[in-house]
Parts: structure tokens; C-alpha cells; sequence
């Protein structure tokens, strides 16, 4: 999950600050590894030693280097596990916690290389945990406000999808998962739909994000008996799923911060199944109702690129429009204590 913070805007600005502060700091007093991308990155099967789980960076201990980022983080109370793995040797298996694979019905595919080389490019570890914390402490207003919209937009997909569904197990992919505020929605939904199960994938290139992610659904009750959850690196732009074979894929203030956001629709499009497979989206936008407010958004786009990437300009509406779904169903708004990334464009696309 990949936005800007919803601080007001000198706060956000500042935030932003903090965040090229940092990298600079980074640089000039440590030579902390950058991550590096473990291959594969796969769903482990039951012939393997690791049994229901999936190959993941391991976290060696800290080294001397690492004093800097360590006294850093516990400063402002982040912890201190920043270590990164060095070399796919460093590459292990993680246990899931979650229900028997049997509810985990989608295999994960491996990207072309060169996709992989293109858009999920090696990432700072320490940037990665300042921005994760940030969107786990950060964000409660702005989910709070968007709340109804969100619980109307969640209802109607999820009823959709149990229609289509025919009495199956929907795949779900949550593309940009972040830190999973949704998880409340997609428990709701599921539960007032009448679903027979889920299988839940969330993709974020940011892998600081997933205990957040992890916390989260638990709190919402995730994963369940008939509902499976899996958390994987991967990027929009090369997902990491055969053609036509999602049920669904999910972004909420996403498409802001990918590098390429037509690549990333047309990505997704690939993945969903014909004629009934839905995009949900809910993303900020550049404002189509207030130009003082876009042309300020025009001018601090630049700045709030720092927060991981995240663009204040974007059109994504007319992105998602002209990709070619066969039916789009959206509505703008403007969150009103939200600021910068107040304008937002919301609904479900149907491939």
C-alpha cells in the first residue's frame, strides 16, 4: 500500500522531509545493504521441507555497520530489526500461520525476469520500516472518514462476487495490501454475503509491511476455517499469477505510487477472469473540483514522491476507463479532512 501521509499539509510536507533526511543519513553514515530480492518467491508444496509456507528474506543478526539504523529506530521506537538478507543463500522458508492449504487454492507463477529488473527494482530497508510505520500510525483519521464509503463500496463487491461465485472459493488479490486496513471490510463482507470461503492474497513491494498487515487481520478475525491469507513480495506492474485466473483484485491508494500505472491495470487486467472477474479501487486523485487545490497538488507532487513513490496528480479514473474493462462503475468525492489527498475516485470495474 503505497500513499501519502494525512497529516495537514505542513505536516506532510515535513513528513517528507523526514523521509529524504533520512536516505541522506543512510548514505552517509552507513553502508547498510540494500534489500535484495530473494528468487523465488513461491508458495512451498507439501513435498518440500517447509510445509505450507513460502520462501522469504531471512533476517540475520545486526553487524557493527548496522549501529547507526539500530540506535535510530529504537529512538523513535521502531525496533530494531533491520537486517537484510545478502544473497538468495540467505533465503529460508516461512511457516504460515493460516488454515490447511486446501483453502489456499491459487499456485503463484514467477514473473518474467525482465519485468522483475524493470519495476521491482532492489529497496531501502530502512525507508521501507519509516514508511510502514508511518502508514500503521498515521492513518486512522483519514480510514475513519472513509469509512462509509468504503463499507457501501466492500458490500456491493463482495455480494457481486458471491453471485458469481457459484458456490467456489474466489480468489482475492489485494494488490498494495500495505498494512491491510481493509482486513474489517473484507470480514463484514464475507460474513453478510454468504461466501463459502476465500482465498486472500496480498502483494506489496514493501515487505516491512506485512506484520502491520499480519496485525491487522487478526484483529479482524483473519485468516478463518474456510478463509486463507497469504502475504507475498510482488509489485503491480509483474504479478505473479497465470492470465485469467483471479476472481478479483483490490488497490486503495495504490495506483498513486506505482511506476507505471497503465502497466499496472493492464497487469491486472490480464490476471482477471472474463466477463465476471472486478477491479475494486478506491484512490486519491488530483482534484477535478477545486484548482487552487490541483495546482497545489501539481506543485508538491514532486516533494510527496518520497512518500514511497506517491504522485498527488494522478488521473487514475481515466486510467482505469480506458484499459479496457468491459464496464466501470465509479464516483468522486473529496475526503474533507484530508487535504492533499482529499480528491478520490472510488467503484468497481468489471473485466
Amino acid at each position: 500500500m503505497h500513499t501519502g501521509f494525512t497529516y495537514s499539509g505542513p505536516m506532510m510536507i515535513a513528513s517528507s522531509i523526514l523521509l529524504l533526511t533520512l536516505t541522506i543519513m543512510v548514505t552517509a553514515f552507513q553502508p547498510f545493504p540494500i534489500a535484495h530480492r530473494c528468487e523465488p518467491v513461491k508458495i512451498a508444496t507439501r513435498s518440500e521441507t517447509c510445509q505450507d509456507g513460502i520462501i522469504e528474506p531471512y533476517m540475520p543478526c545486526p553487524q557493527r555497520r548496522d549501529f547507526f539504523s539500530r540506535v535510530l529506530f529504537s529512538m523513535i521506537g521502531m525496533g530494531t530489526s533491520l537486517c537484510l538478507p545478502l544473497s538468495n543463500s540467505d533465503c529460508q522458508c516461512y511457516l504460515r500461520k493460516v488454515p490447511p492449504s486446501a483453502n489456499a487454492i491459487m499456485e503463484l507463477t514467477q514473473p518474467p525476469s525482465t519485468l522483475l529488473d524493470s519495476y521491482d527494482p532492489a529497496r531501502n530497508s530502512i525507508l521501507d520500516s519509516v514508511f510502514s510505520w508511518s502508514m500503521a500510525t498515521t492513518m486512522e483519521d483519514y480510514e475513519e472518514e472513509a469509512r462509509p464509503y468504503k463499507t457501501e463500496l466492500f458490500r456491493s463487491f463482495f455480494d457481486s462476487l458471491a453471485a458469481d461465485a457459484g458456490g467456489a472459493v474466489p480468489v482475492v488479490v489485494e494488490v498494495g495490501m500495505g498494512t491491510f486496513p481493509n482486513a474489517p471490510y473484507f470480514s463484514q463482507s464475507i460474513m453478510s454475503s454468504g461466501l463459502v470461503g476465500l482465498d486472500i492474497i496480498g502483494v506489496d513491494p514493501n515487505d516491512s509491511m506485512k506484520r502491520y498487515a499480519l496485525k491487522n487481520a487478526k484483529k479482524s478475525g483473519l485468516p478463518t476455517s474456510n478463509i486463507s491469507l497469504r502475504i507475498i513480495h510482488g509489485v503491480a506492474e509483474a504479478l505473479p499469477f497465470p492470465d485469467a485466473s483471479v476472481d478479483a483484485v483490490v488497490v486503495t491508494l495504490t495506483l498513486c505510487s506505482v511506476s507505471n500505472p497503465e502497466r499496472a491495470v493492464s497487469e491486472i487486467l490480464r490476471v482477471l477472469k472474463p466477463n465476471t472477474g472486478k477491479l475494486v479501487f478506491w484512490e486519491h486523485v488530483l482534484s477535478e473540483s477545486d484548482k487552487r487545490l490541483a495546482w497545489k497538488q501539481e506543485l508538491l507532487s514532486p516533494l510527496q514522491t518520497l512518500a514511497d513513490g506517491c504522485h498527488l496528480n494522478r488521473r487514475t479514473g481515466l486510467v482505469i476507463e480506458n484499459a479496457g474493462f468491459q464496464r466501470v462503475d465509479q464516483k468522486y468525492t473529496t475526503m474533507k479532512n484530508a487535504d492533499f489527498i482529499g480528491p478520490t475516485v472510488f467503484g468497481i470495474a468489471t473485466k
